[in-house]
């Protein structure tokens, strides 16, 4: 009996799962739809553009001197403003050294060429008497000792020679004053008042430099090297800022130059821009690091785009005529953080895609905004 009810329990169980699997409702089929995406496009057009070319460097006078004094001697005075960061005017009087032993030579000098003046003299009236009284007693010709030429050649040698000796001493006595040999700045001092130096170019007493003009060097690549018009007979303009200045101001410079070699660190040019009387009011200062911005060529018939409708390094979308995206190389001239500048692979008129796209599929439909 139980077996038989254990069976019956069996086919009843087998009976509903069997009506269950052959009963169930049937789910119609939907396709999903894709949704459209929104983008904003830049209608682009060939336009000139001046290429310019940024960079930065450290400002550095035109012209900086290692001061050495060329006589020796102890220090006797020392101009208020020969200080570090002191202003110097050309010609102006740095320090005396004491002058009296000098003076002293200089006199001895002068005693000197007094006296080979008159040894000349002497010697002079001693050869008309030779000639008078060989004319008057000789016979046949007379000989160069015997009217006194070489004794004449040898009081004048002995004149030149005094007179270089005095000079050379004179120089000296006027070396006892150092004289700024421009106008510019004190930028460090090693001497003062009292202190004994020494005539030797490898001990310097100070260094100078001069107002006038300073020079930045300004790294650049081999590439943006050629977007520089370094042969024009007019030199190129240079826009110069502080770096991190609350101040805004733009001083305005040259490109004097390009440095022949290429760093073999960092395989970069150097540009150097000159800028007239930089250290007034406003002032650049030594050292200063700044950017500069380089006016270079002027491209015709290219194309602008905003950096961040470049897809990859060297590609964009296209929205075409039937609104939908397409994938297009172009031929970059020139690109920063801003500003992608296009020479090929765009005709006129046609739309980049500018805005984020999520997904991308060649042909895949698009809604069209114009960026505003």
């Amino acid at each position: 009996m139980k077996k038989l009810l254990a069976l019956l329990i069996l086919v009843a169980a087998a009976t509903i799962t069997a009506a269950l699997i052959f009963l169930k409702p049937t789910a119609p089929e939907v396709t999903p739809q894709r949704p459209v995406p929104t983008v904003e496009i830049i209608l682009v057009q060939p336009q000139s553009i001046q290429l310019m070319v940024r960079s930065q460097g450290t400002v550095m006078p035109r012209t900086e001197t290692a001061l050495s004094v060329e006589v020796s001697g102890r220090i006797l005075e020392i101009a208020d403003n020969f200080r570090a960061g002191g202003h110097i005017e050309a010609d102006e009087v740095l320090l005396r050294i004491d002058p009296a032993d000098y003076q002293a030579a200089v006199a001895a000098r002068t005693a000197d060429l007094a006296s080979a003046r008159l040894t000349l003299a002497q010697e002079e009236a001693l050869a008309e008497q030779a000639v008078a009284d060989w004319e008057a007693l000789g016979e046949g010709t007379p000989s160069a000792l015997t009217l006194r030429k070489p004794q004449l050649a040898v009081a004048r040698a002995r004149i030149d020679s005094a007179e270089a000796i005095l000079r050379q001493a004179q120089r000296d006595l006027a070396r006892t004053e150092v004289k700024a040999p421009y106008t510019g700045r004190v930028l460090s001092k090693t001497v003062d008042r009292g202190q004994y130096v020494t005539a030797s170019p490898a001990a310097p007493i100070a260094r100078i430099y001069a107002t006038d003009s300073a020079e930045i060097r300004l790294p650049i690549t081999e590439r943006e090297a050629t977007f520089l018009q370094t042969t024009a007979a007019e030199r190129i303009d240079v826009r110069i800022t502080k770096s991190n200045s609350m101040e805004p101001h733009i001083w305005h410079g040259k490109l004097s130059r390009m440095e022949a070699t290429i760093d073999p660190a960092s395989r970069l040019l150097y540009a150097v821009a000159e800028v007239q009387n930089p250290f007034k009011v406003p002032v650049l200062r030594r050292g200063q690091f700044v950017h500069a911005e380089i006016t270079g060529k002027v491209m015709e018939q290219v194309y602008s785009i905003p950096r961040y409708a470049l897809r990859s390094s060297d590609t964009v979308y296209i929205a075409t005529a039937d609104n939908t995206l397409q994938t297009r190389r172009v031929d970059i001239v020139k690109s920063d953080a801003k500003q992608v500048i296009i020479r090929a692979g765009l005709e006129p008129g046609e739309r980049v895609v500018s805005s984020p796209i999520a997904y991308f599929i060649e042909n895949m439909p698009v809604e069209v905004t114009e960026t505003p």
